[in-house]
């Protein structure tokens, strides 16, 4: 170019030819340290124009890789021989020959169908090849500069797209087809060497002359091969043959939000084969979009496929978006933070709105109390997965059925009835198999409950049992059994036939779990609404999360903070009013008048769930310590007994260690903290439920 503009303008303008771009990037690295220099050479059509439409995306997200099978065949000493085979092998081998015909002929069209592909996405020719005048940076090993670990090989880096390469590559050598000259702040060298062969044979030593001529006398002292020690003064006035004018160029400054801003104007588009990227700095979308890549099906860029979207400092924990536009789903993930710990959530496009739609919602198990890992809702079922129970439950299904005239429910939603249950367990080494339940269904159309229990070993058949479900008359304040209602089979034949008074009590924990088990489901299906009500709000209305740190933002986000709490009250402030008897006012009907030993019997059961649920809890916390200090002494000994560790292992179990120290410390105040806020939430308890209407039956004498 005739004029070159400096560094500082190229900032200020965000614009410039390659040779100012260049020039900027290379003057930033040498600023690091690098050992940096601006290239004037030749490049192609196609770099030159910063054309990527026929390079494959490289932000597209690697296919998720199945880990192979680490189960080894299973090898029979007693195997049957297999019978002998009665099939003529000349028809065999003609069907052989058909098949290795259809094959070949497969083959041949994905051959040709590859070809063509090639030849269309082949550039047109170019008839300035070879003559377009190009500038990049190349970055060359230094043997005593502070970043010789760092680079050992010379590399190049585009200005215009920032992407590097290695010069040895053959791609590389289709895109930079030849060097005439370098310089940097110190020198300037002119490429002897020929360039017939590109940039993959070029030589780098800059201190050999018949390969690099430069044009001021003498050459720089880290560039030289001589150990000859000098003082540094008296070498460069040996060195010194001319006076250089001072420098026009202002101090690059580059200020945190130009920084963080990143592209002009704070967005940029790029066209990859089949794919658009678009690319934003932080803060600059509403929706706090960062990044969204865009795959299409053909070359032209009109019929999209998939969508990659990336996000960042949501207030709703979101971080990226897959959407499929063949499927018609969307898979929104989320990291930890959420309040209810959602971690992926799976759903269609067209009705993702609805209870009733397919949705897969994933979540924290670790960080739930109750193990939920995944909830699968569709028209007609809800599946839920947990994971680490207690009880030892680890799936739960219900399948409902849905009337015409059903009227619409809060929400949008029509109602359900739920027609069964299935509950999965698994297995409990502490009792009997022929009395550890693996299987239980619940039926309310049939009205049955059919349990399945595990299998003991040695055993081909489990013990079973079936109850057929009393009347609702007959489940009042005290159950009636009939012996003739239940049926079962132990594949025990030496064992006791069982009592009617146990199989009695098992009726009635197994009417009461379900009574749990459909408010667990209806619970679920509350959540769910909620959930999908807020992620409307969330989408409609994101929210921003700003770091302590971030010094552009902080004091705006402090005076914005401010004026809210003076304009509306707190969350604390606003108190919803929670019925605590509703669970048990639902299993008799929600009567509007309950007599007085009903509301004794309420009352203690309230209670008592109050106190089972704290001690649950507590020795739920205390299990977890436990495990974690087997798992701490577990490390500390293996790092003890260990000789040959190798200092990046030793750094990382001593990093394991001291997170699990820290995980029980968190235990550990948490428990304490449990303990001494039980008594406090219990008299709280008790003083509402004495406010309660439906108890006020107690206070009367």
């Amino acid at each position: 170019p005739e004029h070159l503009r400096s560094p500082t303008w190229v900032l200020n303008y965000q614009k410039g030819n390659s040779f100012e771009c260049a020039t900027l990037l290379a003057s930033l690295l040498l600023g690091q340290s690098y050992n940096a220099f601006v290239v004037s050479g030749y490049a192609s059509r196609e770099q030159v124009l910063c054309d990527m439409t026929r390079r494959t995306c490289p932000y597209l997200p690697e296919p998720e890789r199945t880990p192979p099978s680490a189960d080894k065949p299973r090898i029979d000493r007693y195997r049957l021989k297999a019978p002998p085979d009665f099939r003529s092998r000349f028809l065999l081998e003609l069907e052989d020959r058909e098949r290795a015909k259809t094959e070949a002929e497969l083959q041949r069209q994905e051959e040709e169908r590859q070809r063509m592909i090639a030849e269309f996405e082949r550039p047109k020719p170019d008839k300035y090849f070879g003559h377009r005048i190009h500038a990049w940076v190349v970055i060359l090993p230094e043997d005593k500069g502070i970043r010789n670990r760092e680079i050992t090989e010379p590399i190049f880096a585009e200005p215009s797209s920032g992407t590097s390469y290695n010069p040895t590559d053959e791609e590389t050598n289709l895109l930079y087809l030849g060097v005439e000259s370098i310089w940097n702040d110190q020198n300037y060298w002119v490429n002897m060497q020929p360039r017939e062969k590109g940039c993959a044979e070029i030589n780098w030593d800059l201190s050999k002359v018949e390969l690099w001529e430069h044009l001021l006398p003498g050459e720089p002292r880290i560039a030289r091969k001589d150990t000859d020690e000098t003082e540094e003064d008296v070498g460069v006035k040996q060195d010194k043959h001319l006076d250089m004018p001072a420098s026009y160029v202002n101090e690059i400054r580059i200020y945190s939000s130009d920084f963080e801003r990143r592209y002009p104007r704070g967005g940029k588009t790029i066209l990859y084969k089949k794919a658009k990227v678009e690319l934003y700095a932080p803060y600059v979308r509403a929706d706090g979009l960062t990044q969204r890549v865009t795959v299409y099906e053909d070359y032209e860029y009109t019929t999209p496929v998939q969508s990659y979207e990336k996000y960042s400092n949501r207030g709703d924990c979101l971080t990226e978006s897959r959407k499929d536009f063949v499927a018609d789903t969307v898979t929104d993930f989320f990291e930890k933070g959420r309040p209810d710990h959602c971690k992926a959530h799976r759903y269609s496009a067209s009705n993702g709105d609805l209870i009733n739609g397919e949705r897969t919602i994933d979540f924290y198990d670790s960080a739930q109390f109750d193990g939920l890992s995944r909830i699968e809702i569709g028209p007609l079922y809800l599946t839920q997965h947990y994971v680490d129970r207690e009880d030892l439950l680890y799936y739960r299904h219900a399948e409902f059925s849905v009337d015409q005239d059903n009227t619409v429910t809060d929400g949008g939603v029509r109602s359900r009835r739920i027609s069964k249950i299935i509950e999965k367990y698994h297995r409990n080494e502490k009792i009997l198999a022929c009395k550890d339940v693996a299987i239980r269904e619940f039926t309310m159309i049939e009205n049955e409950i059919c349990i399945k229990f595990h299998y003991d070993r040695d055993r081909s058949t489990r013990a079973t049992r079936t109850f057929i479900k009393p009347s609702m008359a007959d489940r009042g304040d005290r159950l009636v059994f009939d012996p003739t209602m239940t049926h079962g089979y132990n594949p025990d034949p030496t064992a006791p036939p069982e009592k009617n008074l146990d199989l009695f009590y098992a009726l009635d924990k197994h009417l009461k779990d379900e009574d749990h088990s459909v408010l667990h489901i209806r619970d679920a299906e509350a959540d769910i609404v909620a959930f999908l009500r807020r992620r409307a709000d969330e989408n409609l209305n994101p929210q921003f999360t700003i770091s302590l740190f971030d010094g552009n933002r902080t004091a705006e986000t402090a005076a914005e903070l401010d004026t809210k709490a003076i304009r509306q009250p707190s969350k604390r402030e606003v108190v919803q009013e929670i019925n605590e008897l509703g669970p048990y006012l639902a299993r008799i009907g929600n009567p509007a008048y309950i007599s007085k030993t009903e509301a004794y019997l309420l009352r203690d059961d309230c209670l008592s769930d109050f106190k089972q649920m704290s001690i649950d809890k507590a020795n739920r916390i205390l299990r977890m310590i436990e495990k974690q200090a087997a798992e701490l002494e577990r490390m500390q000994a293996l790092l003890t007994q260990t000789v040959d560790l190798s200092k990046a292992e030793e750094e990382q179990m001593l990093a394991k260690i001291n997170e699990i120290s820290f995980n029980m410390h968190v235990l550990e105040t948490y428990l304490n903290r449990h303990r001494d806020v039980v008594p406090q939430r219990y008299r709280i308890l008790v003083d509402r439920l004495r406010q309660n209407p439906h108890l006020q039956v107690l206070q009367k004498y």
